[in-house]
């Protein structure tokens, strides 16, 4: 096992604050329907990353559920590990395994899941090893966004990066995409239509596809004044991860005083976003995304 994706990648925090927001409460019905999700199972997620899905389900389901959380990275799995403790979930379990090789027996489950993980790994070995840890009539769910269809607004108010910021940006990622090609990111994006004919290829029975929209809007009534200040932090914060990850990484394209400016930059950026939350002033700068789930019955 190994730390790359949480160290090179996508760091702890980043990942489980934007699956927070993805996997709201108030979607909880709608994500246990098409995952085809009940009290009581077993349910095994491949590349859990720091937790929060097998949290939630851990949450939304009742406390005979077992939920088994499956990463190989070890600081996604101890992270995971410690908020489950802190969180008093005694129906979680979290193991190091690698989805092509999971650490489970045959016919183990009710169910398996994964979310973005599809996309970074062989399908059929990756789906074959999931159907074998599947009790029969258990249900195999992909879950993956679709790059290509997303909505994004651009209203007059944006509070756009400085020229500098970008310049900034720019020159401390522009070597960042030979570590994406390391280590198979992406590689293996799946095709829409393809991805169905292989489960059924593979004898998956009861077919099925369904696609969720999952809006990034921090002016949305529904959400409460803290809830939209922690939005507004995430993607500040994802970047000053980001700069972090690629700094402990050896990346050199910036001296210390030009990180320093470029960190505040940021964080003004996100103090301004913050600033007019608080005064309710409505920006509506927002994104859509799609989220494609493929799924097929053992």
């Amino acid at each position: 096992m190994d730390e790359i994706w949480s160290r090179k990648i996508q760091g702890i925090i980043n990942l489980d604050s934007s699956r927070e927001f993805r996997f709201r409460d108030d979607r909880k019905e709608l994500f246990l329907s098409l995952l085809g999700l009940k009290d009581g199972m077993v349910i095994a997620d491949i590349g859990c990353g720091p937790g929060t899905i097998t949290r939630k389900l851990a949450q939304w389901l009742s406390k005979d559920t077992r939920v088994i959380g499956i990463d190989r990275d070890r600081h996604f799995i101890q992270f995971a590990k410690r908020k489950a403790e802190e969180m008093e979930m005694a129906n979680l379990q979290y193991l190091l395994g690698d989805g092509l090789d999971l650490p489970l027996e045959d016919d183990s489950v009710d169910a398996s899941l994964s979310h973005t993980v599809i996309e970074h790994v062989p399908h059929r070995e990756f789906l074959l090893e999931q159907k074998r840890i599947c009790k029969k009539g258990g249900r195999v769910s992909v879950m993956y966004t679709l790059p290509k269809l997303k909505l994004q607004s651009s209203p007059e108010k944006e509070i756009h990066p400085t020229e500098e910021e970008k310049e900034g940006l720019s020159r401390l990622f522009n070597k960042e995409d030979h570590i994406l090609e390391e280590y198979k990111v992406g590689k293996y994006w799946p095709d829409p239509a393809k991805l169905p004919a292989l489960f059924h290829e593979l004898g998956f029975q009861d077919i099925q596809i369904d696609a969720v929209a999952m809006p990034f809007v921090i002016d949305d009534s529904r959400y409460s004044l803290e809830e939209k200040i922690a939005m507004a932090q995430v993607e500040g914060n994802s970047l000053l991860e980001n700069i972090e990850m690629a700094i402990q990484s050896g990346n050199d394209q910036l001296d210390a005083s030009e990180v320093k400016e470029l960190k505040r930059r940021i964080r003004e950026r996100m103090d301004q976003r913050i600033q007019r939350i608080r005064r309710e002033e409505f920006i509506w700068d927002y994104r859509i995304s799609v989220m494609e789930i493929v799924s097929g019955r053992v």
